[in-house]
């Protein structure tokens, strides 16, 4: 028996620095990728693939397509002359997904969301289909084609505020950072169960970090 498997992903990463002047400066890159999967003549001859970790995938979900997602990073530093006050920003803006290293996520840059509905014995009665082999009860299948549904763009600012004092030798720095300045509260985590009707799929599970400030001091001698 001969088999086709087909697993593609495409992935870059672009840095870059600058100084403009004395005072600034200024840090930024960003990453993409795109995974293609096909493994349809696979499944056609081992249907039993189709379930993993107890969830059985749609037929039509053995050729998977990924859209796009890119990830970016800027970093920008201001010292204010005279004054020795820095000033510096963090600025991320990242795909809601997560990195999966078993082997069905082979070719992702990252997981979609799921949609997994329990089917009982009656629900396949009601609708006049085979019903479960013996001794098996339920079957939860995913309504969503993989990784074709992700969470909101995760997007935060951090700053930072630090002012550099200088007593005899002695050279200090009080800084202020703050966390998630904006205080975003994006839903990092869902669930991903669609019950019967719908009615708490997606609903956010976990959300970003809240903003928060932590104050430090330095010391060089």
């Amino acid at each position: 028996m001969s088999t086709n498997a087909r697993r593609i992903l495409f992935a870059g990463t672009v840095a870059a620095s600058a100084g403009l002047t004395l005072m600034v400066v200024l840090q930024g890159g960003f990453s993409t990728g795109a995974g293609h999967r096909d493994l349809c003549d696979v499944w056609a001859k081992l249907p039993e693939l189709t379930t993993t970790a107890g969830v059985t995938s749609m037929v039509s979900a053995c050729k998977v397509d990924e859209p796009w997602q890119m990830n970016w990073r800027g970093l920008v530093t201001y010292t204010i002359p005279k004054a020795d006050v820095l000033i510096s920003g963090i600025l991320r803006s990242q795909a809601n997904t997560e990195p999966l290293t078993i082997e069905t996520g082979v070719a992702t840059n990252g997981v979609g969301l799921a949609g997994n509905y329990t089917v009982t014995p009656d629900i396949l009665a009601a609708n006049g289909q085979t019903p479960f082999a013996p001794g098996v009860t339920t079957q939860s299948v995913n309504l969503v084609p993989p990784s074709s549904l992700f969470g909101h763009r995760v997007n935060s600012v951090d700053m930072r505020f630090g002012k550099i004092l200088r007593i005899h030798k002695t050279r200090a720095n009080v800084a202020m950072d703050l966390y998630n300045l904006f205080n975003s509260n994006v839903g990092t985590a869902f669930n991903q169960g669609y019950g019967t009707d719908g009615a708490t799929w997606l609903r956010p599970t976990a959300v970003l970090n809240p903003r928060f400030a932590r104050f430090n001091v330095t010391f060089d001698f």
